[in-house]
């Protein structure tokens, strides 16, 4: 029995065998049969057949049933023939498990490999590393950026939809939030580093394969592992996703700077952090950055405001933040000193034996500076008595009875933290037989220049010398401006008498003096050591009242605009004495009622 069933199988075997492989005579019809094993390689809907071992070439006309066309490629019926013939796939079943090529492409899947290969027309395998997710430059800056974005976008989705949206969190929380929320979500193995596999993980999970414009989570690596170990810690996805970390010291959210006045300085923004944008200072509630400012005109690369010019305009409260991240501030109280400016009233006065005399000491600066009294020299402090006595605070020297010895220069001293200024009054006592037209002209209102008066007459500008009672020096209306052909005083036309009209002079540092000529919208410059006018500064129409500003090396200009005062101005004049050149800067002015009004005389000291 058992001999009888071996018969049968070894006869049904070579039967099989025999029917299941094509003849090879044509013409004698034979039927194939199907093959015993049948492997399916599929692209969507379509599908070719892989049959191992061996074709079936006689199929029915216009059928791919039994066409073997290898991986990468799948059969089509020919248009021209009917025939099926093998083409490179158009595509592959959507599936993600990246892998390299030989070529040194990467690859969404193995098929992928196999089509593009077929695509080529060459041999590609299948390397066994991970280096070409890193190159390759198909993810450009910008589709890098929307990507970023889409993953806030589907992170914050994933967060709306677990009702855990806050809308009370500012837009830098908010985007902290969700990028830490996303982090731990990529950190699969809560070790605090995102590794390939784990991204490789996220993109299968949200089908993130051909939805981002070329780029992939790989591209994270790529760009944003600083340190290049194949990993993004939790600093390195903060600056991925530009998530600003900033931090400002409890002891420098009130910073106080001083400087003084000509000096330049510089303010420092203590708010640091990685990453740290651009940062914004205000004052008054302004932004500084957005002004075209002539002494704050550079912030520099680390955020530093510099004033280039320091003026007593500038002292205030400053505020410096980060641009977005305002409520990190830090304020700056910007103290300004000034070296102290003094005047004494009077310069010079003349008393008899047995009255009394007063000095005075007016100082400014800030801070408020001390002030001490000398006497040709000596300080008087150790010689008070009853007779000399020191009031309001040291500002005033009194002496009662005064006698011959008292005679003297009497000077002002005002220190404070930003210099040293000092002025002299001059004693003389005399009786009445001695009285000179000195002693008289002390007694007007004015300044003495290098021991010398400056009068102001229609005829011009006449040098005293007080002490001898001598005229130095007679400026005519006629003479020449050095250098130029200008005159003092020019022929006002209908005048019979060529005649100069003043209105206001000043002192400036000793070295020159500034006079107005209103009729002439001019203000003259006089050099005391070569005792000549040198220049003419034009103005604005009607100057009238000048004023030296000591701490700013400022002459400032009120004019009228006309006798009829219909539209006054306020110009300054950089008074640059060293170099002999002068810039004119004009600002208008609608109340200057402060000022003094224009009397014009026919003479006037100085």
């Amino acid at each position: 029995m058992f001999k009888c069933w071996s018969a049968v199988l070894v006869l049904g075997f070579i039967f099989l065998e025999s029917e299941g492989r094509p003849t090879k005579e044509a013409g004698h019809g034979l039927k194939s049969y199907q093959p015993l094993i049948r492997l399916r390689h599929k692209e969507k809907s379509q599908e070719s057949s892989r049959i191992k071992g061996f074709h079936i070439q006689n199929g029915p006309l216009g059928s791919c049933e039994n066409k073997y066309c290898g991986l990468g490629r799948h059969c089509v019926i020919s248009r021209e023939t009917g025939q099926p013939e093998c083409a490179c796939m158009n595509l592959c079943k959507r599936h993600y498990k990246p892998v390299c090529g030989s070529d040194g492409e990467f690859y969404e899947n193995h098929c992928e490999v196999h089509r593009a290969a077929c695509l080529k027309k060459q041999k590609i395998t299948i390397v066994h590393n991970e280096d070409c997710f890193f190159k390759g430059e198909n993810c450009k800056a910008p589709e890098y950026s929307k990507m970023k974005s889409m993953l806030l976008d589907l992170q914050n989705q994933k967060d709306i939809t677990q009702e855990n949206e806050n809308p009370n969190d500012d837009d830098a929380s908010r985007k902290k939030f969700l990028v830490d929320q996303m982090f731990k979500y990529f950190d699969a193995d809560s070790n605090g580093l995102i590794d390939i596999n784990e991204l490789t993980q996220v993109i299968k999970q949200e089908e993130l394969g051909k939805d981002l414009s070329g780029c992939t989570l790989y591209d994270l690596l790529k760009y944003d592992d600083f340190n290049s170990d194949k990993h993004l810690a939790l600093e390195e996805f903060y600056r991925t996703f530009q998530v600003i970390q900033l931090s400002l010291p409890e002891d420098q959210k009130l910073s106080i700077t001083a400087a003084t006045v000509g000096q330049s300085a510089v303010l420092s923004c203590a708010v640091q952090g990685e990453l740290r944008p651009p940062i914004i200072w205000k004052r008054n509630n302004i932004i500084l950055n957005n002004l075209d400012l002539e002494d704050i005109n550079d912030f520099g690369d680390d955020g530093s405001l510099y004033i280039t010019k320091v003026t007593t305009t500038h002292m205030g409260n400053y505020t410096c933040y980060a641009d977005g991240y305002e409520h990190i501030r830090q304020t700056h109280i910007f103290q300004v000193n000034v070296p102290p400016v003094i005047r004494v009233y009077p310069e010079s006065q003349a008393r008899e034996p047995g009255v009394t005399a007063s000095l005075r000491c007016h100082a400014e600066g800030i801070p408020n500076p001390q002030l001490g009294w000398l006497k040709n020299g000596v300080d008087i402090t150790p010689k008070l008595s009853k007779q000399l006595t020191l009031q309001a605070n040291g500002s005033e020297v009194h002496i009662s009875n005064v006698r011959y010895e008292d005679t003297g220069a009497y000077t002002c001293i005002a220190k404070n933290e930003a210099g040293v200024d000092e002025d002299i009054s001059s004693l003389f006592v005399e009786d009445s037989a001695r009285k000179t037209l000195a002693n008289i002209l002390w007694r007007e209102e004015g300044l003495g220049i290098g021991n010398m008066f400056y009068v102001f007459y229609e005829d011009g500008i006449k040098v005293i010398q007080p002490i001898e009672c001598e005229f130095q020096r007679h400026i005519k209306p006629s003479e020449k401006l050095l250098g130029f052909q200008d005159e003092v005083c020019p022929k006002a036309e209908g005048d019979d008498v060529q005649k100069c009209v003043w209105a206001s002079a000043v002192n400036v540092k000793d070295k020159f003096i500034y006079v107005a000529q209103p009729t002439l919208d001019r203000v003259l410059v006089v050099d005391v050591q070569s005792q000549k006018v040198v220049q003419a500064v034009s103005t604005d129409p009607v100057p009238v009242k000048l004023h030296y500003d000591k701490s700013h090396d400022q002459v400032w200009v009120l004019s009228w605009g006309s006798m009829e005062k219909t539209s006054p101005t306020l110009q300054v004049i950089l008074s640059r004495w060293h170099t002999h050149t002068w810039e004119d800067t004009t600002s208008s002015a609608a109340s200057l009622t402060a000022l003094e009004q224009f009397r014009p005389s026919s003479w006037w000291t100085v």
